[in-house]
């Protein structure tokens, strides 16, 4: 199957993240001569002295009034260009200009005049700048020779990564993603964007099975809607699925509150119905419904409403039976249970039909029954166990099994007590 992942979100993401990185420079930047470093010249500094006050004062207007009448100035040195540069950049950084602080960066950071106590600040800021005004190769030129000063620095780590993609350089993206969430401090979840720009570099090089698991690693730390949705998207194309296959890992769109259309409720509602569970056809429509997804006044929400009474009614019976059954009608008494919402009973059934045994028995549909109605329960931890007993040959179980486990160790992480 091939993935439709939709990373919309990815730009916007990224983009914040450096604009905001980017107003936090200093506002204060320094004119005055230095013994052992290069000074303006006594024309530039006459006008630049006044404007580095106003900038202290937040005075950006005045200040941009005296930068406009030094860039003006005739004969200026290379360290005069530069200085005025920086004074022109902080004052557009303070009034949100960024395409003119963008220019005034590009200007320093291609400066010979520039002095090596100001390379670390002027790199950064260029990165963070030209990646935000989309001079992607400038953003990867200025951020590689900031790195290459030997400080290490996470945001413009994430920003390479994403000024890689956006020039189609998707192993580096990936590569520079990878150090970014790499980097990540104890604790804390990996950066989101690098992890976007991790996974969209992957579905770009047409990686699948590795933008799978990067799209794991995101729904683990950020549970997203959508992203479950993909996952439950991509399992049900595995290979050889059976009808009982598929039913798992739908049910798992509704565990998880993944994000769904029409077409996958209505689809999962029917699936069920043709095994012979009407209340869980009912479940997957009730769910669809209060997605926004399904119309009350959908014919099908009628039909299975009338099948899922009319199960209920019998099922008294199917109890009766299950007492004396092989392990296979227990089995299906228990998916019964489970589409109702009886998850306890649901477990304790799955377990009788696995005592019982039987050659009809599918003991690892059982297993994964067990699973989910222990996280129905809410017993997280017995979950992830009962998934790890899973044992199976089949492709398709054991890509319900990952995903499952995937989605029960999210849940045992997050409701266990800190330490």
């Amino acid at each position: 199957m091939t993935m439709r992942f939709a990373r919309a979100a990815l730009t916007a993401c990224l983009l914040g993240t450096a604009a905001i990185a980017a107003v936090a420079v200093s506002m204060t930047p320094a004119i005055a001569a230095k013994s052992s470093g290069p000074t303006v010249s006594p024309a530039v500094g006459k006008l630049l002295q006044p404007a580095q006050k106003a900038l202290e004062a937040k005075d950006f207007a005045t200040a941009m009034g005296l930068i406009k009448q030094a860039q003006a100035l005739p004969d200026q040195t290379p360290f005069d260009t530069y200085s005025i540069n920086n004074f022109l950049a902080n004052a557009s950084l303070g009034t949100n200009d960024y395409v003119t602080a963008d220019q005034a960066y590009e200007a320093m950071a291609e400066s010979p005049a520039m002095p090596d106590g100001d390379k670390p600040i002027t790199l950064k800021n260029a990165t963070l700048l030209a990646n935000q005004e989309k001079h992607y190769d400038k953003a990867v030129k200025y951020g590689t020779a900031y790195l290459a000063l030997g400080t290490p620095d996470a945001i413009v780590v994430a920003t390479l990564a994403q000024s890689y993609y956006f020039t189609n350089d998707f192993t580096n993206a990936a590569a520079y993603a990878q150090k970014a969430i790499d980097a990540t401090p104890a604790g804390q979840p990996p950066n989101r964007a690098a992890l976007e720009i991790k996974l969209s570099s992957q579905i770009k090089a047409k990686h699948e099975d590795e933008a799978v698991t990067t799209l794991e690693t995101v729904v683990t730390y950020y549970n997203d809607a959508d992203d479950w949705g993909q996952i439950v998207d991509f399992a049900l194309g595995v290979k050889g699925i059976k009808d009982a296959q598929a039913l798992h890992i739908y049910r798992l769109r509704v565990a998880a509150k993944a994000n769904g259309t029409e077409d996958d409720y209505r689809l999962a509602a029917t699936l069920s119905q043709q095994l012979g569970y009407p209340g869980e056809a009912q479940a997957f429509i009730n769910a669809g419904i209060a997605a926004g997804k399904l119309n009350a006044g959908n014919p099908l929400v009628k039909s299975v409403s009338a099948a899922a009474a009319a199960d209920r009614a019998v099922l008294p019976q199917l109890e009766k039976l299950a007492k004396t059954a092989s392990g296979d009608v227990v089995l299906k008494l228990a998916e019964t249970y489970y589409g109702y919402g009886r998850y306890a009973d649901a477990e304790a059934s799955a377990r009788a039909a696995i005592a019982k045994g039987g050659a009809k028995l599918d003991t690892a549909e059982a297993q994964m029954l067990i699973g989910e109605a222990l996280l129905g329960e809410g017993k997280n931890a017995d979950a992830v166990a009962a998934f790890n007993q899973v044992q199976t040959s089949s492709p398709a179980w054991a890509k319900a099994q990952h995903i499952w486990l995937v989605f029960a160790n999210r849940k045992y992480d997050a409701s266990a007590p800190s330490q």
